[in-house]
């Protein structure tokens, strides 16, 4: 029997619908607020199916072991408030300075409850939710999203005057094999291997090493037509933060 729906969810959820009952000719802008794919937890891909059957209960978040999970707020999109979202980006990662040896990251990417992967594992998010708006999810064969390497931000990539670092913490964290260095000797996703569990995002230390390239560095090169810091740029705006060298995005 899967878990029962407790009265103060029955409660949110219909306050919920409520509010969208009322949007009425609005529900359209209401979309507009979302100016990006939300990353949703395993088996909440179906972004139709999710949105009609989430209640907000936030069961899924309070159930997620990695604490990767969190609540949308109105900037993802008013109909997409408290519906569950991913989140690479709550923990870090404690490298040794001047190096590029990590500490093993245990929590703060998706380990799709199945850290030993042996497979078959029931995922906790999955099991919380009371009315199917998570389905059931193979990590094997599908995906939360895509890893995609910004040249921007990666720090293999030369960028206003800076060297490739040879730094391959993406590489060596994938525990899919998803990331590989080619022979420019620079990250590059193999995209059918990929399940978007974050793990690169998660240890990429693009944030301490691009900290000089922020929204006005982007609107500049962008504006003087250089095509990647455009895609940067649209980036932040679409998610509020900066990219990291490597992001995992929602398929679309």
């Amino acid at each position: 029997m899967g878990p029962v729906i407790s009265r103060r969810a029955l409660m949110a959820g219909a306050a919920g619908a409520a509010v969208l009952l009322g949007l009425g000719g609005g529900a359209r802008y209401a979309w507009a607020l979302s100016e990006h794919e939300l990353l949703r937890p395993p088996g909440g891909q179906d972004e139709e199916r999710l949105m009609g059957l989430c209640i907000r209960c936030d069961r899924c978040r309070q159930a997620c072991p990695m604490g990767i999970i969190e609540s949308c707020s109105v900037e993802d999109g008013l109909l997409s408030v408290r519906t569950p979202k991913m989140n690479f980006r709550r923990s870090a990662v404690q490298r040794t300075l001047g190096t590029n040896e990590y500490h093993e990251a245990t929590t703060g990417y998706c380990n799709f409850c199945d850290p030993d992967q042996t497979g078959c594992a029931t995922k906790k998010c999955v099991a919380a939710c009371p009315t199917g708006a998570l389905q059931a999810f193979d990590e094997a064969r599908e995906s939360i999203g895509k890893a995609v390497i910004d040249p921007v931000f990666c720090i293999n990539y030369p960028q206003l005057g800076q060297s490739p670092t040879g730094c391959r913490l993406c590489i060596d964290a994938c525990p899919y094999g998803a990331v590989i260095m080619n022979d420019l000797q620079r990250p590059e996703v193999i995209a059918d291997k990929c399940n978007g569990c974050g793990k690169c995002e998660m240890v990429c230390p693009s944030g301490t090493y691009r900290t000089h390239i922020g929204e006005s560095t982007l609107v500049e090169q962008a504006t003087a037509g250089a095509a990647d810091y455009q895609t940067s740029l649209d980036y932040l705006r679409a998610h509020g933060v900066v990219p990291r060298g490597i992001n995992v995005l929602a398929e679309v």
